[in-house]
């Protein structure tokens, strides 16, 4: 009798945590296929065609982390960065955000090289945003960063969009009903953006003086 307890027990708490996550709003995380034509409102991008964001590497950013031309899988890493009710960007599906991190990843680590698609994911990820239900909305930033840094916050080689307003999030409804489909980068007039190398405390420094001795000559 008391297997079985443990047993039901084991269930209810598994089905419990299946449907907390499963109540979390969902956006698929790409940048490839987008549609921008006008019909919600948003700019109209390559005259409403598909078309790709990608993020791209200015020649700093080459040369600062050793990268070619081309992205190669793992080099960088791109997240979803959703802003909370404290106004902090926190990385979705990230360990201690509220949804299980094997369930959905907010990263991107693999990218394509073929010629008009550098810059882009090899494929769509699903993306949890916790506390968030389906229907809702969420402003969230694109941040890109040089993996061997560890992190957006500690690099020194990284990108980051503007903020972006999804309307809408996918997944299951609170209420119950028929899942809505997770939206993407489409009519939020997503651009993709540059990663660059952030100047160090000693180029600034050097800058600094520059300047102070510019200002004591003018005198």
């Amino acid at each position: 009798m008391k297997k079985i307890l443990l047993t039901l027990a084991a269930v209810a708490l598994a089905t419990s945590a299946f449907a907390q996550t499963t109540l979390n709003g969902t956006l698929s995380f790409h940048n490839r296929g987008l549609l921008d034509n006008g019909d919600n409102g948003e700019p109209i991008l390559n005259g409403g065609a598909a078309h790709t964001a990608p993020i791209t590497l200015t020649a700093a950013a080459k040369t600062a982390s050793g990268a070619p031309t081309l992205f190669a899988d793992n080099l960088f890493s791109a997240g979803v960065f959703w802003k909370n009710a404290s106004g902090q960007y926190v990385l979705a599906n990230a360990a201690g955000d509220g949804v299980t991190p094997s369930t959905a990843s907010g990263l991107q680590t693999l990218w394509r090289t073929a010629a008009g698609q550098e810059g882009t994911f090899s494929n769509p990820v699903l993306v949890e945003i916790p506390g968030k239900s389906a229907g809702s909305t969420v402003t969230f930033q694109v941040r890109a960063w040089l993996t061997s840094q560890g992190s957006y916050d500690n690099a020194t080689v990284r990108g980051s969009s503007a903020d972006i307003t999804i309307a809408g999030l996918g997944g299951n409804p609170p209420g119950g009903g028929a899942p809505a489909t997770a939206p993407n980068f489409s009519h939020v007039g997503f651009t993709g953006f540059q990663i660059t190398p952030e100047p160090s405390t000693y180029a600034l420094g050097i800058a600094g003086l520059g300047a102070l001795a510019m200002m004591r000559r003018r005198k």
